[in-house]
């Protein structure tokens, strides 16, 4: 298949071109964004960090595939297509990854970095038009986990389409929706998965399967954990027949941009107006540096596979493709390289001022406690807890409430001391971080059920 326009007029073909380089660039952003991602937690300004590195390319043609009105429900990886559509900027990329709870428009700083979702109501709890936005359910940490839920999304575009239901534009076009979901190739080997896909083709539904084989799962090679070695392979069963009973099934090279672009347009395409599930099997594709930050998968993989795995980085080869379509030249993607990496590092500086600078306030104040403190209370508990404030490395929010809690537990032994502006400053904090972390975990909007009017009954 080819992704290169049918017809050859010089507007079109300079679109064409345009909407190319548009979507390298956000594939080398989203990669810079990965790298200074990883630096930023062995380096202590973030806590942990799972990336998309080796996915970018895949990403960027599902999100040419993805509709207003449709839906994704994946896993943590997909960094790449939520900045393909316009969900995630760079500095949303590094708010999330930094916990930062005024900032981080996905889950407020409450869900390890790449998971996302989008709004679903308004602010007063009713409903947005679904039909004409990006949707994204939110993201589970549990692999798997978003199958069964995509599964769901799937069955309502079917009912909208079979069903009159008052109101339905707001939700669904006449049941047009596609329901996306992404997994890793070694969360196929989980039941929901097989039962997600089962289900699905008996009940005939929308849904696409796009699995992301980068031949891993962790440092388990996909032959010890996949029948055939193959997930797409495996699922052959499931084949549809010509009884119209089964899936579709699909296998494209991660690395391969215009096969990409052309079997996710295709498969959605055919998906969305025959309601019948298919499996976008991506293989080839790589992981450049592992499975997440707490570990290095230098040392399960072999020279020879890293080697491949530089060669074959889906990025390097939409590159080449580029160039050999004359697309661009090597210099521009060199140019491009640049300035990708100067936005990634001008994006995260900013995110991390914006949050840094909230925290440093409340970190000097807590070093002002202990630079005031008399020296006939600080015992030697009282001493470590003062060098551990003064050592902490890009603090979070959290370090500094824990500090000062225990600050005022030890000073609470001497029945002379009072200082009540410690006082105030722990039970502030101690509110704010209840603001931070315990609100909205029900609905607090007007239509919420616990503002139902209740009705007393007589007991005879």
């Amino acid at each position: 298949m080819n992704v290169t326009p049918a017809v050859t007029d010089d507007v079109q073909l300079k679109k064409f071109h345009q909407n190319v380089i548009d979507d390298y660039m956000i594939c080398l952003m989203s990669r810079e964004a990965s790298l200074l991602g990883r630096k930023e937690v062995l380096t202590g300004k973030a806590k942990f960090g799972i990336l998309g590195d080796g996915k970018e390319v895949p990403q960027v043609a599902m999100a040419r595939a993805f509709r207003k009105g449709d839906w994704r429900s994946g896993y943590y990886r997909d960094q790449t297509f939520m900045m393909a559509t316009g969900l995630s900027s760079i500095e949303d990329f590094f708010f999330q990854l930094y916990a930062d709870t005024e900032n981080d428009p996905f889950s407020g700083g409450r869900q390890m970095n790449s998971h996302y979702a989008t709004a679903t109501v308004d602010t007063d709890g009713r409903w947005l038009n679904h039909a004409e936005l990006y949707n994204v359910t939110a993201d589970v940490s549990c692999t798997g986990g978003q199958m069964a839920r995509a599964l769901g999304i799937a069955m309502a575009s079917k009912k909208y389409r079979q069903l009159d239901i008052p109101g339905k534009e707001k939700f669904s076009d006449h049941g047009n929706e596609v329901s996306f979901v992404t997994i890793g190739d070694s969360s196929t080997s989980e039941g929901v998965f097989w039962e997600t896909v089962n289900a699905a083709a008996v009940m005939k539904v929308p849904l696409v399967v796009a699995v992301w084989d980068d031949g891993y799962g962790i440092s388990v090679p996909v032959e010890m954990q996949t029948v055939k070695g193959s997930i797409s392979k495996a699922l052959e069963g499931f084949l549809i027949n010509k009884h119209g009973e089964g899936i579709y099934i699909y296998t494209v090279k991660g690395w391969d941009y215009a096969e990409l672009c052309t079997v996710f347009e295709a498969v959605a395409n055919k998906v969305r107006e025959e309601h019948i599930p298919a499996i976008i099997h991506v293989t080839e594709l790589t992981q450049p540096q592992g499975h997440s930050t707490s570990g290095s998968h230098e040392r399960y993989k072999s020279a020879k596979r890293l080697e491949w795995e530089k060669e074959y980085d889906c990025i390097r080869k939409m590159g080449e493709w580029m160039v050999e379509h004359g697309i661009a030249t090597e210099s521009e993607l060199e140019d491009m390289a640049i300035k990708a990496k100067d936005e990634v590092k001008a994006a995260r500086d900013r995110a991390w001022k914006v949050y840094s600078d909230k925290v440093k306030i409340v970190w000097d104040r807590l070093l002002g406690f202990y630079q005031a403190l008399h020296e006939n209370y600080k015992t030697e508990a009282i001493r470590h807890l003062e060098t551990e404030a003064k050592s902490f490395t890009n603090p979070v929010y959290a370090e500094i409430v824990q500090n000062a809690r225990k600050l005022e537990i030890q000073l609470r032994r001497f029945s002379d001391f009072k200082l009540p502006e410690l006082n105030d400053f722990v039970s502030h904090i101690t509110r704010d971080g209840k603001n931070r972390y315990s609100t909205h975990l029900y609905s607090e909007t007007p239509l919420s059920a616990l503002n139902v009017p209740g009705k007393t009954r007589k007991i005879q």
